[in-house]
């Protein structure tokens, strides 16, 4: 603008006693400056279309956010990946990737050319074994939680803040099997614990990424994208897969935060029962006692000591309530299933993901491993087991506190379940007894 001020009042000098009108000055310099703005489109026409496409990326983002903030305040327990947040970042058991659950929302369509999107990873960085999700093309832009973006806009009272999800202008993966920061795409993840979210999106012009280098003022912690929302940090957390055992934590379905020890058998436990508050400071530590499960039951409530009791048995694999079926002798479940426990996707597994409970041969590995043979050198061994005792199918009571450890395995034995026992002068990992009784859970990565 200088410039042509400038060029005006040489003009207007040079020209004074030349006859030329203010009008026709004014021409003159609208047609100069009209040509210099066309002359550096020309000269590099493809920035000027990345910074355009910039521009549209930004304004999808901040449109999204806006949406997502009206729908956040406006929804009582709101659904930031489907219904309880199943696809968000910690679902249930803690703020680190999950594996096999959480997800990277994509806005790339599971329908374009080499879709869908394979590779676990963003960056060579392993954030979850449950991968992209991704809606089919002609999905994308719906806003009633089927789109890219996983959210019932239209749960709202007033309706939609928006008729379409916006996808990235470009909106193309080079390569699905190996998804990079440099795709032109847009990606949304969430948060279980806060209902936090981060959207991301790739700036392609100099002007944007150099110039003005936007991508590092937008407040997150990655320079690689362009990031908004409430949560900036959450795509940088690794899975916790890829650390060593005894560096990480978990969170379990009960809240409670459990450490990680590597046993003598090279298996990776929990530091505790499940259900103790704390590491056991002592083989008879009463807060590192935890919970009573009968066998093959999920964490319903049942589990706490002074969960209420009925005698009635459970025709389904969740009953419906928390209390302690009490029958005696036999299963709380009738028919029984010998499938709710095995394994990691056991039907009711209680332990925190990719953690399960142990089966009667890793059990006795443990037990070989770690040289025990009584209570005492159960709690010196790197589990620090303890003697917590048992909850009876009979009344619900529990017993023998302080003398005897029962510790259920996965293994079936006809119609009853082997566990592991110790007390001060034995330990044997191949008991087998009734389902409805209640004993510790130790759980083993799996």
């Amino acid at each position: 603008m200088s410039k042509s001020f400038s060029l005006f009042r040489n003009l207007l000098k040079q020209n004074s006693n030349k006859g030329f009108t203010l009008l026709e000055l004014l021409i003159v310099v609208g047609i100069i400056a009209i040509t210099s703005v066309a002359t550096v489109l020309l000269l590099n026409p493809a920035e000027a279309l990345k910074k355009t496409r910039d521009t549209q990326r930004i304004s999808d983002l901040t449109t999204l956010k806006k949406a997502i903030g009206i729908y956040a305040v406006s929804i009582p327990n709101a659904k930031m990946a489907g219904i309880d947040n199943t696809g968000c970042k910690g679902t249930a058991f803690g703020s680190t990737w999950q594996l096999g659950t959480d997800h990277i929302y994509y806005s790339y369509p599971s329908d374009a050319p080499g879709a869908p999107i394979t590779g676990k990873s963003l960056d060579g960085v392993t954030f979850t074994t449950g991968g992209a999700s991704q809606v089919t093309k002609a999905n994308l832009g719906k806003v009633d939680g089927t789109g890219w973006l996983p959210i019932d806009f239209t749960s709202m009272s007033g309706g939609s803040p928006i008729s379409a999800l916006p996808v990235d202008p470009v909106n193309t993966i080079a390569d699905p099997a190996n998804p990079k920061s440099t795709d032109l795409v847009y990606r949304y993840i969430c948060s279980e614990q806060n209902l936090t979210y981060e959207l991301d999106t790739t700036l392609e012009s100099t002007a944007y990424t150099i110039t003005d280098n936007k991508m590092a003022k937008d407040g997150g912690n990655n320079d690689s994208y362009y990031e908004a929302g409430t949560g900036l940090t959450l795509i940088n957390e690794e899975s916790p897969s890829v650390l060593a055992c005894g560096s990480y934590t978990v969170v379990g379905p009960d809240t409670i935060t459990y450490g990680t020890v590597l046993g003598s058998d090279g298996r990776c436990w929990l530091d505790r029962n499940l259900g103790a508050t704390r590491v056991a400071t002592s083989y008879n530590d009463t807060s590192a006692y935890g919970h009573y499960y009968q066998w093959g039951r999920g964490p319903d409530g049942h589990q706490i000591p002074t969960s209420g009791t009925t005698a009635t048995l459970s025709s389904t694999d969740n009953p419906g309530h928390g209390n302690f079926i009490t029958i005696g002798s036999g299963d709380w479940r009738s028919p029984q299933n010998d499938n709710l426990w095995q394994g990691i996707n056991g039907i009711n597994n209680p332990c925190p993901i990719d953690f399960r409970l142990p089966t009667k041969p890793e059990w006795q590995a443990i037990v070989a491993g770690e040289s025990i043979t009584n209570s005492a050198s159960a709690f010196n061994s790197h589990l620090k087991i303890t003697v917590a005792g048992f909850r009876g199918s009979n009344g619900g009571g529990l017993g023998n506190q302080g003398s005897l450890g029962h510790y259920w395995s996965s293994s079936i034995s006809g119609v009853s379940s082997f566990y592991t026992l110790l007390n001060s002068s034995m330990i044997d990992p191949s008991y087998p007894n009734t389902r409805a009784i209640g004993f510790s859970v130790r759980c083993i990565k799996n």
